[in-house]
C-alpha cells in the first residue's frame, strides 16, 4: 500500500510541477536530472548497505530530491532575475 500512495503523490507532484514550471529544453535541466537519478541510486545503495539505519528509504530519497530541487529552483530563479534585468 505504501508504494501505491507514494506513486500517486509522486505523479501528482510531477503534474503540479510541470503545470507551474514546464520542463526547460536546455542542457542544465538534463544535467540536474542525471544528478537526481544519481542521488536516488546512491540513496538506494546506502539503504541496502545499512538496513539497520534509522532513516527509511523514502526519507533518503526525499532528502536527495529536496537537495536537487533546491539547486534546480535556485538556478531557475537566478536565470529569471538575470533575464528581468535585461
Amino acid at each position: 500500500m505504501v508504494g501505491i500512495r507514494s506513486d500517486r503523490a509522486r505523479a501528482r507532484a510531477l503534474h503540479l510541477l510541470a503545470t507551474i514550471y514546464p520542463i526547460p529544453d536546455d542542457a542544465e535541466f538534463y544535467r540536474l536530472r542525471e544528478l537526481a537519478v544519481d542521488f536516488i541510486k546512491e540513496a538506494d545503495r546506502l539503504d541496502a548497505a545499512n538496513r539497520d539505519a534509522s532513516a527509511e528509504p523514502e526519507e533518503l530519497i526525499s532528502a536527495a530530491l529536496d537537495a536537487v530541487a533546491r539547486d534546480f529552483f535556485e538556478r531557475a530563479l537566478v536565470r529569471y532575475v538575470a533575464q528581468r534585468k535585461r
